[in-house]
C-alpha cells in the first residue's frame, strides 16, 4: 500500500507544484515507484511531465492528472494498490473541496510556506484543514531569502504552528529553469534533501 503525502497550501504561488515535482522524483530516483497527481484544473504538474516526455527525458515519476473533488479518493485508492508512494500537488486558491479532499486522502501533509509575512495569510486555515483531518504534518519554507523579512517570515510560522523542516528552497535559486524538464540541478538537491528529512521524520 502505496504512503500519500499531500503537498498544500490555500493560496497560488506557493511554489507547490514545484515542491511536488522535487519531491516525487527524488523518491523515484531512490528507487521507489511513485505517481504524482495533478489536482489543479490548469494542469501544471501534467503539463510540465508531458513536455519532459516530449522532450525524450520523462520525469522519473508517473503523473496523472485528476481535478474532480468527487474523484480523488478513487483515483488515489487506485494509485496506492500498485505504487510505493503517492504524491499529490494541491490545488489553487478556489479549489476548497478539492484541496480538502487532497489533505484527507493523504498521510502525511506537506505545507508549502511562502517565505514573506505578506504570503503567509492562508497558513493559519491550511493548518486547520490538516488538523481537522488528523493528519501529521511539517511545513517546507519556499522562496527564502538571507534576509530579516524571511527570518520574520520563520517566526511568524512556527508562532502559526507550522513545524518548518530545515530544508528550504531558496530565492535566487534557478528552479524554474527545470520546468518542462526532469529534476536536475537545484531541484535535484533540494528534492533529495526533502526526501530524506522527511523520510527520517514519517520512519
Amino acid at each position: 500500500m502505496a504512503f500519500k503525502i499531500a503537498v498544500a497550501q490555500f493560496k497560488g504561488g506557493a511554489q507547490k507544484t514545484t515542491v511536488t515535482v522535487a519531491l516525487g522524483e527524488a523518491a523515484a530516483e531512490a528507487g521507489l515507484d511513485v505517481e504524482g497527481i495533478d489536482t489543479d484544473p490548469m494542469g501544471g504538474l501534467l503539463r510540465w511531465s508531458m513536455a519532459a516526455e516530449a522532450e525524450g527525458r520523462p520525469m522519473r515519476m508517473a503523473v496523472t492528472g485528476m481535478p474532480s473533488a468527487k474523484e480523488l479518493p478513487d483515483r488515489i485508492h487506485s494509485a496506492t494498490a500498485h505504487r510505493d508512494l503517492v504524491v499529490i500537488d494541491g490545488p489553487p486558491p478556489g479549489a476548497l473541496a478539492l484541496a480538502k479532499a487532497a489533505i484527507e486522502a493523504a498521510d502525511f501533509v506537506l505545507l508549502s510556506c511562502p517565505a514573506r509575512p505578506a504570503d503567509q495569510d492562508s497558513v493559519p486555515a491550511t493548518i486547520a484543514a490538516v488538523k481537522a483531518a488528523g493528519k501529521p504534518f511539517a511545513g517546507v519554507l519556499t522562496v527564502a531569502r538571507n534576509t530579516l523579512m524571511t527570518d520574520t517570515g520563520r517566526v511568524a510560522l512556527h508562532d502559526m504552528g507550522a513545524q518548518l523542516l530545515e530544508t528550504e528552497m531558496r530565492y535566487g535559486d534557478p528552479f524554474a529553469d527545470n520546468y518542462g524538464h526532469r529534476s536536475r540541478g537545484v531541484l535535484r538537491k533540494f528534492g533529495i534533501d526533502l526526501f530524506h528529512e522527511i523520510s527520517a521524520k514519517i520512519g
